[in-house]
Order: C-alpha cells, then structure tokens, then sequence
C-alpha cells in the first residue's frame, strides 16, 4: 500500500537524537531533522539555502581577534576589532584610515624640551619639561598651566590625524582656528592613555592647547600628526584575553572589564554619525570604592594635604602591585588650604564644633597678591556668609574663635570679588575633627614609601591608623563583568558586585548619602571570584561560575538603592566564559561546560528568573564548546553560536511559534566570531558579521566576512549573492575578475542572472574555476554584474521516516515510490535529492514535455517525481544545495510504501 505524508518544513518544532528518530512532537513533525546544514529554516517553515558571506578584509596580521559593537544609535554603527595588544576601528564595513599629509608638529615628543611650544600659565600654574620626555602640567587648583603651538597647514583642505599619548591624566585639550580657540576641537578631557584624534583645518593653520588647573602633575607624552593609513591603538588584551572581554556602552563610550586587566574606557569624538576620533584609555574612579577601614596598627602619614605628595606607613605595608590603588586616609584633626589667584575661590571647608576654646582654629596667609582674602561662615556647608571683620590684604598669621558653642559650623577662606594679582595661599588648621582625603599611589619607593597624587585634598599631614585601601588594584585584582543597570555603572568580581553612585559612572563615593549613594554588596557562596556577566533585564542578572543570581529590589518595579537591594541565587546552573546576550527581557548564555545555552526568563510564579536548556533535545549539538554567541532579530530571532571547532550553530527562535531550531553552519574555513548589528535603513535583515579562519594559497588568512540579505540571494536580479568570501562587480562587460584574497582557490561564478558553471550536459554538477596567481579569476564570455566566491552545499537528511496515522512503520521494510517538492526561488539545477547523500537524483530537465530553460523559477509546484533508493527499515529523505544556486523548500510530499 502507498500513503502520501504532506510534510512542511517545520523543521524547528523538533529534533532528533544522533540515531535519526524524532525526539519530540513527532505527530506533528513527518520530516524532523537528522542533519540540517546550511539550509536555513524559517519561522512559519520553509528553509532556503543560507547566504553568502561577503569579504570585507584581512584581520589585522592576520592574528587572532575578537570584536566589539559600538551602537550609537541603529544608523550609527562601528565595529572595534581587538588583535594582540591592538584595536582598528571598522565603520561602514571599511576600517578606519587616515590620509596622507605634509603637516608637522614641531617637538611633538618633548624629547628634551618644550621647544615650539608657548606658554600661557596662570598665576601659580606651571609647565614643564620632565624625565624622560613629557610635557608636564600642573595648575594650582584654580589657575591653570597652559602649552599651546601654532601648527603651520601644509596639506590643506584635508583632514588630519593627529595621535596624543597621555602619560598621566586627566589633560584638557582643544583645538581651534586662532590662540585658544575650540572651533576644531571642542574643550575634551584626555584619560591616560592613547587617542587618535581627526580634525578639518580646511586651507588654515591650527593651534593645539594642551591644560590643567589640578595641582597634581599631568603629563603629555607625545602629540604628532598620524601617518597614513589603518588606525592602530594600542590595547592591554592579548589573545588570551578576549573570551574574557566584557563591556557595556552609554553615549559614545565603551566601558571594558577583563579577568586580570584594569578596566578601560573605549571613546568616540567627532561628528556623527561615524565620528572619527578613538581613544583607548584608563577607567579610574577617583573615589572607590574601598576595602573595609583598617584595623591593625599601621599609621599613614602624608608628606602634603593637595598636589603630588609621599605617603609613608608606620610598618611594611606597600607592594610594587599597589601602583594605581586608592587609599583613603582620614585626618586627625582638619587643614585646608587655597593657592587663590583668582575672584571667587575658595578652600575646602573645616568642620567646628565643640564649646569655648575648643572651637579655636588658625588662620595662616602667606604669598605675594593684591587682594582681599574673606573668612566665610556656613551652617549647612552650602550657604556662605563673610565674618564679619574677617578680611585680609596681606599675609598674616591669626586665630579665630566664633563663641557658638555645641552648634556644628563651616568655615572656609578664600578671595571672593577683589582680586587683581598674585596668590594667596590661604590655610585654616583646626585640631579636632577630621577630613577624609582620597590618594592614588603613582610609584613605589619602599615597603614603607609610596608616591602619590591627591585626588580629594586631605586633612592634615600627622599619622592616623584611620585608612581604607582601594578595593581595585593590581593587588587585589579588579573586576571581570561590567554592565550598566538603572542609572548606575556595574563591577562585579572579586567576590562582589559595586554599583556606581546615581548617574556618576565614575563615581563610588560612599559619603554619598540616600538613595543616589554608591552601591557594594558581598556575594556571599559559591565560587564568585570570577563574574561572567551582568545583563540587565526587568532586574539585574549576574553569571558566576556556579549560579546565577537575581539583583533586585523588594519589588521590581522599584530602583535598587544602598537600602533597598537583595542578591538572591535564581538558578545554580553556572556560567561559562562566553559573554551573555540580551533579547528583549530574555537573555542567553554558555553554561559552565561551555557546550550548552540555557535562556533566562521570567517566570511569574517564583516571580524571579529561571534558566531553560536551549539545547535539551540535542544536547551534543554545543559539542565541543562554543565560545562566542550574539543575536540577529530580522527577519528572525536567530541566536548564533560559534563553536570552537570553527562551525556555528544557528538557533531560530519564537515562543508564540513554539519554534526552535539548530542549524548548523559551516563554510570551508574556520569561523572563530560573530558580531551582529541592527538592520541599515531600507534592509529586511540584520547585518551579521564572521571572522573566518582560511587557508590560502598555503597560508593562514583571517578574514571578516559580512552575511549577504536575503533578498540578495534568491536569483531575481543580476548578482545573486550565495558564495562564500565572494567579491562582486558591477562594470563594463569584461571576462577577468580580480579576486586576489582567494589566489588558488576553486571558486564559483554568478553573472548576469546565470550560474557561469551550469553544465546542461549533466557531466559536471557545478563548474569551478581557479584564482591563478595574480588574483585573477578568467571566464569563457563577457559579464557586467558578477559574484565569485567560495562554493558550499547545503544537506537535509530526515529522521527516521515510519510514522503513519495507523501506527510506527520503524524496524518494518519500506520504500519511498514518489516525492513532491514545492519550492520557490530556486534554480533549474538548485536541489538534488535521494535516500542518502551518496545516492542523490537532479531535479527533471524535462517538465511536461519541455525543457526547462528559465534559470530560476519563482514558483515549482508539479508532479510527483520518481524517488530513487532501495527497500530498508532507516528509510530518509535527503535534500541537498549547492551555491551559488539559490533554492528554498516550501515543503515536500512523498509516498511511502510498506513492504506486506
């Protein structure tokens, strides 16, 4: 007896184990998958041939990589591509580069001395030369020290890059058409670091101005004009590194956490979209956050309460590591102090409390100034009032008692309106109470003598034991996830997670008070050294090695505040390495054996988020590990994964579909990273990228390889993309096609609407032609639109087809007699099919009487064709592809036979 199964591709509502029988839903499912490579399933059930991936360039030295997106806004788009130790920028599918020109900057790497370079310090600022070549500046908290050269244009009406290496930072700088103008360059601030700036001059010169009013040291390294070519900035990741890359984006920066690497910014200047400025530097927060308040014995004392100082500890206490830590020392008693050279400042203030005498503090004025130097007063540390008869035009040396006794008073001093010249250095020393001062360690000199610049000015310069030291360091390690949740800037590792005070993502200041106040939490079991990521969903989800946990509030529709925050395990699944991802409030990650993906969701009964295996119906398909994952929402939700044996394994999804398919994807080559980003304007698909790893000519190439659209690849226009690594043409008509990334290479053709390689006499399947040495690819006629690229096949083979209405046909022999296939954009010679892939029948070349003769048809619907094969209890469907001919599968009918 003959039955006929009509059986649409819905491959993605099941999948089968590695011995072809249906798993799941077989009632629904007469054709569920054993093999589905390269045939791209969609959501209501076709699959077609995947498309192509389009060369777009060589990886940096062809070195390992690992890239990073940058999305400003969804036509704002670049690419950061990470190699050893470096970082190019790729925006429009193109890396940036900088343009030739002839213009110099005279001692742009302060070899020796600030020659060519003007000074325009403030009163009391200085700039410098200093060991071992920097350009150092230092301000005197109000003033400001100031270098500036006029650049003489010798390549006009070109854009100029210009490169500033900062040594230690915070530099202002700006760029303008005259002395201290900014129309070029608008006032930046420049992090330590490297930065990579383009300006426009037009036909003028420019002036370059280098500042900073801190009265601790900055120093320029280096300011020159960019050679032509590829921008290279350097990084601190090395290959070993990049599974460990995390990072987060507001506005126009980057913020980067790596396992064992300080935290570090990734900037953006320049006008929009496509800003061509970059800079790679440090993230430091000048605040915290901090380890719990020391303890032990151990004092700290300060050489200076403001500027660059040397702090020394009463016993060893310092390492080499501690260079770049915090440490917070609170005084015993309070100093502050003021270089004013300038109306309206001031010094920090004093805190006096305390009855009679007690509330006694001095007054000490010093320096050379015209000037009137005002004592102001303030009950709220915020409203100021003058004392009265507390005003100085000359250096002196007094005492003050204000007689308000048990009542809490500010004081602070300063010039207020009447200023002309000079400075006054101005210092109130009260001997009770205490101010918390903030420090970064700069060098080492002993295990009892640090270098140090002041951050927040400190209260005096005595020993204390009152100290905490920064929780980040080379020390004690520094974060290894980052993400921003609700207005705040998340760390998390080293057993902790920090949230950063209320829209300040520098900031971990815990004086902060109320519900904007810095956030630090203890994980509190497990193994939490290593956080792998922070997503931020309805609350915020955290990966550790060994469970996931649930940041929130009492509510979820509350802010998480200092008091209103619960860290809680909501699934003990564990997370790999691999960086999660985000879909709408689901997110997506590796597990801890790295071969699985679980998906985070919300479930209203536990009301919290709980993990679902992805890939529980076929768990060997995350075999043997898959080390990145990103994903695509148009036309479909697909979720890829990159395995470490170089395939990628392609994961359709909709929950109101109940669709869930894995396509496995492979390319003959290595692929090694994904990167997806939002669809261009006018596009149906997202914009997927590849790295592939190939072989080349003998050599080992990387390559950045883009996924063609869709609509590009079903035969209906000129090009039709379906070719791997392809280049296109669109010229006058000629027979010789440079494609020098694939010298020696077998390559397929697509010209004018046809498949070059089509052979009608049935000898040959698809014809080759090979890149001879100079990169060339010669064809027998002339063409104007044309693909060439790599060729690749797509294979279905069905489950174990035995599922009839009347009961299982499995372990009985049968056969196939017919099968019908529906199909749609697909070409003459597109599809073959048979029982196996070794065993494979054309398409018929004759329909109805006629030769078929039209390249691709829109729409195959005809007869049931003979289905070759023999009698057999594992009977299978399969269907094969080849590029670059398009073909999709609408569906398949068959008419199986039972041997009875």
């Amino acid at each position: 007896m003959a039955r006929a199964i009509p059986s649409l591709f819905s491959l993605n509502r099941g999948v089968v184990d590695r011995r072809g029988l249906a798993r799941a839903d077989v009632k629904r499912l007469a054709l569920a998958a054993q093999v589905q490579t390269n045939w791209m399933a969609k959501v209501l059930g076709p699959m077609m041939l995947r498309v192509g991936f389009g060369y777009l360039g060589g990886i940096l030295n062809n070195a390992p990589c690992r890239f990073l997106k940058f999305i400003f806004a969804t036509d704002d788009l670049a690419e950061l591509e990470l190699t050893d130790s470096s970082m190019r920028v790729w925006i429009g599918d193109a890396v940036l580069t900088r343009a030739a020109v002839a213009t110099t900057i005279t001692n742009g790497t302060f070899d020796t001395n600030l020659t060519g370079w003007t000074s325009f310090d403030g009163a009391g600022a200085t700039s410098s030369w200093v060991a071992p070549g920097y350009l150092q500046l230092q301000g005197n908290g109000t003033n400001r020290a100031v270098r500036e050269q006029h650049v003489t244009n010798s390549s006009a009406n070109v854009a100029h890059g210009i490169r500033i290496v900062i040594a230690r930072g915070p530099v202002y700088m700006r760029i303008g058409s005259s002395s201290g103008a900014d129309d070029l360059l608008s006032e930046t601030v420049l992090y330590t670091g490297t930065h990579s700036i383009e300006i426009s001059p037009g036909a003028g010169d420019f002036y370059i101005r280098f500042f900073s009013s801190a009265s601790q040291v900055v120093w320029v390294d280096s300011c020159t004009i960019e050679a032509a070519g590829a921008v290279v900035l350097p990084t601190p990741w090395v290959a070993t590194d990049f599974n460990n890359v995390r990072y987060d984006q507001s506005a126009d920066v980057l913020f980067v956490a790596c396992k064992g690497r300080q935290q570090r910014r990734i900037e953006r200047r320049g006008t929009r979209p496509g800003g061509r400025g970059w800079s790679v530097v440090l993230y430091q927060s000048p605040d915290g956050p901090f380890l719990l308040q020391n303890t032990g014995p151990i004092t700290l004392a300060v050489s200076a309460i403001t500027g660059n100082i040397t702090v020394t500890a009463s016993q060893s206490l310092f390492k080499t590591t501690h260079v770049g830590a915090l440490f917070s020392i609170t005084s015993v008693g309070q100093q502050t102090t003021v270089a004013a050279a300038g109306t309206n400042t001031f010094s920090p203030s004093i805190r006096v409390t305390g009855i009679g005498s007690q509330r006694t503090f001095g007054i000490l004025i010093t320096g050379t100034f015209v000037a009137t130097v005002v004592l102001q007063q303030s009950f709220d540390n915020a409203t100021w009032a003058d004392v009265s008869g507390k005003t100085w035009t000359a250096p002196t040396a007094t005492t003050y008692a204000d007689g308000l006794d048990n009542q809490i008073v500010y004081y602070r001093i300063g010039v207020e309106a009447t200023y002309t010249s000079g400075t006054a250095n101005a210092t109130l020393t009260f001997s009770q109470g205490s101010i918390r001062g903030v420090v970064r360690v700069t060098g080492y000199n002993s295990a009892t003598s640090v270098s140090a610049e002041v951050l927040t000015s400190l209260g005096g310069t005595s020993a204390t034991t009152v100290w905490e030291e920064g929780k980040w360091s080379d020390l004690r390690g520094w974060p290894t996830a980052v993400g921003i949740h609700e207005g705040r800037m998340w760390w998390a590792g080293q057993n902790g997670v920090e949230g950063s005070v209320s829209d300040a993502f520098d900031s971990f200041d815990e004086t902060v008070v109320g519900d904007s106040g810095t956030i630090d939490r203890t994980v509190g079991s497990g193994p939490v050294d290593t956080i792998n990521w922070i997503l931020s969903l309805k609350g915020m989800l955290v990966g550790a090695q060994g469970a996931e946990y649930s940041v929130r509030s009492s509510s979820l529709d509350e802010p998480l505040t200092p008091t209103n925050f619960n860290l809680k395990a909501s699934s003990t699944q564990g997370s790999g390495t691999t960086a999660a991802v985000k879909v709408d409030q689901m997110g997506y990650y590796v597990d801890r054996t790295g071969c699985k993906v679980f998906e985070l969701s919300f479930d209203i009964r536990s009301y919290d988020y709980t993990s679902t295996d992805l890939m529980e119906l076929a768990p060997e398909l995350g075999l043997p590990g898959i080390v990145r994952i990103d994903v695509q929402r148009k036309p479909d939700t697909r979720v890829h994964m990159v395995r470490s044996d170089g395939t990628a394994i392609v994961c359709v999804l909709n929950a109101q579909e109940e669709v869930r398919a894995m396509i496995p994807i492979t390319t003959s080559g290595f692929i090694e990273d994904v990167v997806v980003q939002p669809a261009i304007g006018g596009n149906l698909d997202d914009q997927v990228y590849y790295v592939v790893r190939r072989t080349i000519n003998g050599a080992t190439v990387r390559y950045r390889e883009k996924w063609a659209q869709e609509v590009e690849c079903r035969g209906d226009q000129p090009l039709c993309k379906l070719a791997d690594s392809y280049l296109t043409f669109s010229s006058t008509p000629t027979n010789v096609f440079s494609v020098p990334h694939l010298v020696g290479q077998s390559v397929v053709v697509w010209a004018d609407g046809a498949d070059v390689g089509t052979d009608d006499s049935g000898t040959t399947w698809v014809q080759r032609y090979t890149v001879d040495g100079l990169g060339n690819v010669t064809v027998p006629n002339y063409y104007s639109n044309v693909v060439i690229g790599l060729p690749y096949t797509s294979q279905f083979q069905s489950a174990k087809l035995g599922v009839q209405s009347t009961g299982s046909m499995l372990n009985q022999q049968k056969k196939i007699g017919h099968i019908g296939l529906i199909l749609a954009d697909t070409h003459r010679r597109g599809v073959r099919f048979g029982p196996s892939f070794d065993y494979l029948d054309d398409m018929p070349q004759i329909e109805n009487g006629t030769a078929v003769t039209q390249e691709v048809e829109a729409d195959y619907d005809e007869n049931l064709i003979e289905f070759p094969g023999t009698w057999t209890t594992d009977m299978r469907v399969c269907v094969v592809g080849t590029a670059p001919r398009p073909a999709t599968v609408m569906a398949i009918t068959i008419d199986e036979v039972q041997n009875s």
